[in-house]
């Protein structure tokens, strides 16, 4: 338990609107220790996204954390009063934000941003919070990182504003990094640069890392350890050595049997079958049952809860009831 960084349980996260609550984030718990890289996977919309923000209590209205803890050093960052969760966001806990376009300032200098961590949490004075967000900027491998200190974000490519996100995100070294998509829209050469970067740089500080994902090959380069979420639902979670060598949820088997494989030439791909369901009309018992292959009589009554297995692993599906 002293490896125990961040311990989420039971969390909650529903957004209300004129055709009803929506279960954005239903009943979520996993365990990050210190200098672990976890990757959280799924299809657009499973709530993967909402699941980070959730945790750092950034949910804007009309979302709202209905229940559930996430324990930051021992601590409910959820149970905080704002100011508290201001403290430790930014300082021992960062995210980096699925868009830098959107994420960053437009008009404000490429160094002020990167600078304003140092100033608002370690009390650096302008001159001083300059020169550490010129070493950071060299640290990720921009550019002239001198004269980048006065660029606007649109004077950059994606991948320049993706890493000057990485640079304000471990200004501090943080002792929880929360990393959103971090290579979005990104060539293969420039996303490999950035993942080895940011893992790198982190692993450098013992920072845990929380990596939202879809990209499967991301994960098995990565990642320790690996929640796969389905309509809001943690359905597997465990060590990704074993999750590629077995996938124990039909779900996960289907994003696995789905994916172009160099050693395949000329088989066919297996897409998972359907549609994910809507939030507003989820269907009952496992979510998953209406594009199931396996599915069988109780699937559709009964919510599975996630079943214990071999080798620390996890799997919300009634095939591992007995």
């Amino acid at each position: 338990m002293e490896q125990r960084l961040l311990q989420v349980e039971n969390l909650t996260t529903v957004f209300s609107g004129p055709a009803g609550a929506a279960v954005a984030v239903d009943s979520v718990d996993f365990a990050l220790d210190r200098g672990e890289v976890l990757a959280v996977v799924g299809e657009s919309g499973c709530g993967k996204t909402v699941l980070s923000l959730s945790i750092l209590g950034l949910v804007s209205p009309p979302g709202r954390v209905t229940a559930g803890r996430a324990l930051f050093d021992g601590r409910d960052i959820l149970a905080m009063a704002e100011r508290e969760r201001r403290a430790i966001r930014g300082r021992r806990a960062s995210m980096i934000f699925q868009e830098p376009m959107t994420a960053l300032n437009p008009v404000l200098t490429i160094g002020d941003q990167v600078g304003e961590p140092l100033r608002v949490h370690a009390g650096a004075s302008q001159r001083e919070a300059l020169a550490a967000a010129e070493s950071m900027l060299t640290r990720v491998g921009l550019p002239e990182p001198g004269r980048r200190l006065s660029s606007y974000p649109h004077e950059l490519s994606g991948g320049q504003r993706q890493r000057v996100m990485i640079a304000m995100a471990l200004a501090l070294s943080p002792e929880l990094l929360i990393a959103d998509e971090p290579t979005t829209a990104l060539d293969v050469t420039v996303q490999g640069q950035i993942l080895e970067l940011m893992l790198n740089l982190a692993r450098d500080a013992g920072t845990a890392i929380l990596l939202v994902t879809h990209n499967l090959g991301v994960v098995a380069q990565t990642a320790d350890a690996v929640a796969v979420m389905y309509s809001g639902r943690v359905v597997e979670y465990g060590p990704v050595a074993a999750f590629f060598a077995g996938p124990a949820h039909p779900y996960s088997q289907g994003l696995l049997a789905s994916l172009p494989r160099l050693e395949d030439r000329g088989r066919r791909l297996s897409p998972i079958p359907g549609t994910v369901p809507s939030l507003h009309d989820l269907p009952a018992g496992c979510h998953f049952h209406p594009r199931c292959p396996r599915v069988f009589e109780p699937c559709s009554r009964q919510t599975p809860p996630l079943f214990d297995l071999p080798g620390g692993r996890q799997a919300r599906c009634w095939l591992h009831a007995s």
